[in-house]
């Protein structure tokens, strides 16, 4: 099962597609997204983050913060480098 995610920079798009899942570096921990996850907005800190396409081939971006916001219907990322 798949969902829409969007990661955005200031300037730029990076990711626009469907995903398996997405892993983030929370500020209070690692989080998981998966399909159906319950609607959250999350403070991400320095680290990386994970994308899980639905091809199954994992792409991997270092980012220096931002915020994610779980929709129920898509998840949207916002991140600094």
């Amino acid at each position: 099962m798949t969902f829409p995610l969007l990661v955005f920079a200031i300037d730029r798009e990076i990711f626009a597609g469907n995903a398996k899942s997405i892993t983030v570096p929370g500020a209070d921990g690692e989080l998981q997204i998966l399909a159906g996850h319950t609607p959250l907005i999350a403070q991400l800190r320095e680290g990386d983050i994970l994308i899980e396409g639905e091809d199954g081939v994992t792409k991997k971006l270092p980012i220096a913060g931002g915020v994610v916001e779980v929709k129920p219907h898509e998840v949207v990322a916002l991140v600094n480098f």
